[in-house]
């Protein structure tokens, strides 16, 4: 660490300096505010050792002044006469400790081994704080990312609460991730609920918490989300799955801000930034009556919408390079290329899946493969227009509800294909009513080839 002294007694500089330098540290000292706060403006210094009683200036006004040019430097204030009023008022002005004189070595030491400890902590946070924005950075150069990124840098410093929009896999999640590191509150917890993974009859003990004997099988006190997420960032993701009564309970906590656990009767307040997100049109979800659009309005403050891949498909072969990277350096493997040809077919492909089928393409060619070079040999059947494949649902990462809604489309398909788009017949196969059937072919728009 780097340390200055400012005190207008040359041997109490000279002996925090000699103790300073005994640690290992570097040390320098002014005589006078004036000269001690010349020196803070061409170094940079962690530490400052600042006396009370100066000649040019009051100790605690220096102090308001080196906190307000530099607030990341610790100051330790000194003084012979301390008394308590000087030391409340020192630390309510930014004054890491107060030390009275005589100074005390062992005292000094102490201070300034927790204050390294401190320095580094601060350091490690930083560097982890700038890989998590490494690891959630938008990959990308079209005009549609450009956009994103211009508007999350722009929303990202306020309060105000977000809805993100986009199909499966474009990276919603990844977005709202994004907006939290960029904000004030990013030292603050990011607490997620998916509405659509968890059952209608658990959401609520997860979003509420509860109290021990709730309910059966509640042996402890459970904290909720919304509770955990107090001056962080709470993020709904798939809010557009969550059940009407639910979605209730939900606007009073936004209006209010309060909630009580389930079994409890402590009102709890909780000081959180809302980040919705959905895959659906929640305007036709209100016009179909399964959304509230009191809360549409209410969770919608700023929406974000998230372009699917197939629209910005100049971006494709950076995604593939950075995924490419990413796959052989997490499975301990050489880097490998990526063949032209390869490229081509990665950038004609719709992804239905998005960027999340992408990447997971892109790691199941890179441990599969054996060569140092992928060519077109190496693509799952998806790729070269093989239908059906059971690699292209999972590799698009969905959830199990949307995966079975696909599974179901393709098996009614395939079954009515088989019997000549016989209802009847298909119906007695698939061991369902005809009119539900009917239902079915209507919901997944089945039309006979």
């Amino acid at each position: 660490m780097k340390i200055l002294i400012i005190d207008d007694e040359k041997n109490i500089c000279g002996t925090i300096k000699d103790i300073v330098e005994d640690e290992g540290h570097e040390a320098d000292f002014a005589l006078t505010f004036e000269d001690g706060f010349k020196k803070l403006q061409n170094e940079i210094y962690d530490v400052i050792f600042l006396d009370i009683w100066l000649p040019d200036k009051d100790g605690n006004e220096g102090l308001k002044d080196i906190k307000k040019y530099f607030p990341e430097t610790e100051v330790i204030i000194i003084s012979g006469h301390g008394n308590i009023e000087n030391a409340v008022d020192a630390i309510k002005n930014g004054a890491y400790d107060f030390l009275e004189k005589p100074l005390s070595l062992d005292r000094i030491i102490l201070l300034l081994k927790h204050i390294n400890d401190k320095i580094e902590l601060v350091r490690d946070l930083k560097y982890y704080k700038f890989d998590l924005l490494k690891r959630y950075e938008l990959i990308g150069e079209s005009d549609e990312i450009i956009k994103l990124k211009r508007r999350i840098e722009k929303i990202a410093p306020t309060n105000a609460w977000v809805l993100i929009t986009g199909d499966n896999g474009t990276g919603k999640e990844h977005v709202a991730r994004l907006i939290h590191l960029l904000s004030k509150r990013s030292n603050q917890r990011f607490v997620e609920l998916n509405c659509s993974a968890i059952p209608s009859e658990l959401i609520e003990s997860e979003m509420f918490g509860y109290e021990k004997g709730a309910f059966t099988g509640a042996i402890n006190r459970k904290i909720g989300k919304i509770e955990l997420a107090d001056k962080g960032t709470l993020f709904l993701d798939e809010v557009g799955d969550m059940d009407l009564v639910m979605q209730a309970k939900l606007l009073r906590v936004l209006e209010t801000f309060e909630f009580t656990r389930l079994g409890g009767n402590e009102i709890i307040r909780s000081d959180f930034r809302l980040i919705s997100a959905t895959n659906k049109n929640i305007e036709k979800e209100i016009a179909e009556g399964r959304f509230r659009e009191d809360l549409y309005y209410r969770i919608n403050v700023v929406p974000i919408h998230v372009p699917p891949l197939k629209q910005r498909k100049q971006d494709i072969p950076l995604l593939v390079k950075h995924f490419l990277k990413e796959s052989c350096y997490s499975n301990g493997l050489d880097l490998k290329e990526i063949d032209d040809d390869l490229m081509e077919l990665f950038i004609e492909y719709d992804w239905p899946g998005n960027v999340r089928q992408l990447k997971n393409t892109v790691e199941r060619m890179v441990v599969l493969s054996e060569s140092d070079k992928l060519t077109v040999d190496d693509v799952p059947g998806f790729l070269k227009g093989i239908k059906n494949d059971d690699f292209e649902i999972i590799s698009m990462g969905l959830p199990l509800k949307k995966a079975k809604e696909i599974f179901e489309k393709n098996y009614i398909a395939k079954v009515l294909k088989s019997n000549n788009w016989n209802i009847s017949q298909s119906a007695k196969v698939l061991e369902i009513e005809r009119t539900y059937l009917h239902r079915k072919i209507n919901q997944f728009g089945l039309k006979k080839w």
